[in-house]
């Protein structure tokens, strides 16, 4: 059996942490973000103070065993045992509460959607958009994150993780031949549209986004993009990035996938987790990342990060099926 030797370089700029605390959200404003994000039920989509969760994968949630057991024959094929609990729910609520992290995702849905040339103000307006953003939990140390892809070393039981945003992925339902959004979600986002034309926010896109993680946990919620995300992409400045090892400057434009990598490399600069977006990897987490180099696998999640590591910098040199 031919061992394949792996020379890790990693280095990170002395200024990384003053350029974090620059942008990063502080713990105040994540902390009353949180609590403001409602879950719905997974069935009807009604959010509730209090919803039953599945006891099985602790991923889905109802507002009643009727709305449970109608929702049954679409949730069995993904009722798995559960490795992180309600702690995923956690996560995604701190996500949505991140200014930096949906300030992206915002900017992220104009420019996969072409809103900047809706001229007629339909999609968000009239009818609604969708997104999807797969998420993953890897390593935070970038060592053990290569042991686990590229080598066969042991690593310990208890690893550190943060959350990355793997992939991204807009439709308007119903065109470019997607189906049109279930009636439960449809009332959502009208419901939801309504709300914001009471507002005075009628000249803001809305549309529903959905966080998913190893296709067996969903969760979904309206999505307003803000005038300021559309300024932002109207504008289209490149991201400037430094070498930690020549402090050479270099420009990024901005697009989807610069985005995405502005979001990973901007959560694994909290060294101090002041994001609260670091959490213990489960078995599962660890499994998607050694299934990045075995081809057979084709799971959405393991095809996500792969598909992250193509694209960003800080996998440039790691071999790839």
């Amino acid at each position: 059996m031919e061992t394949k030797e792996v020379e890790i370089i990693h280095a990170t700029h002395p200024q990384s942490q003053e350029w974090f605390r620059l942008t990063a959200t502080p713990q105040h404003l994540i902390k009353s973000g949180r609590s403001a994000v409602q879950v719905m039920c997974s069935s009807c989509f009604i959010a509730r103070p209090k919803l039953q969760t599945c006891q099985r994968c602790k991923s889905v949630w109802y507002c009643s065993k009727e709305c449970q057991k109608k929702h049954w024959p679409q949730h069995k094929t993904h009722c798995t045992p559960a490795g992180r609990s309600k702690g995923a729910t956690k996560l995604i609520e701190t996500l949505v509460a991140n200014i930096t992290v949906i300030l992206m995702l915002q900017i992220c849905a104009v420019l996969d959607l072409g809103l900047l040339d809706d001229k007629k103000k339909e999609v968000g307006f009239k009818v609604p958009f969708m997104i999807r953003v797969d998420i993953g939990i890897e390593p935070t140390d970038v060592v053990k994150f290569v042991k686990l892809c590229l080598t066969d070393e042991p690593i310990p039981e208890t690893v550190e993780g943060l959350v990355q945003v793997n992939h991204f992925i807009s439709h308007v339902p119903g065109r470019s031949g997607y189906a049109p959004l279930t009636p439960t979600r449809d009332k959502l986002w009208r419901t939801e549209r309504e709300k914001a034309n009471k507002e005075g926010k009628s000249d803001e896109p809305l549309g529903l986004l959905e966080f998913v993680n190893d296709s067996c946990f969903s969760m979904i919620m309206p999505l307003r993009i803000y005038a300021g995300a559309q300024k932002f992409a109207r504008n289209a400045e490149p991201f400037v990035t430094v070498s930690a090892f020549t402090g050479i400057k270099s420009e990024k434009p901005l697009t989807v996938e610069t985005c995405m990598e502005y979001i990973n490399l901007h959560i694994r600069a909290d060294k101090q987790n002041q994001l609260k977006l670091r959490t213990e990897m489960t078995e599962s987490d660890k499994a998607i990342v050694r299934d990045v180099t075995d081809k057979s696998v084709t799971k959405d999640a393991v095809r996500a990060l792969r598909g992250k590591m193509a694209r960003e910098t800080l996998y440039a040199n790691m071999p790839l099926p």
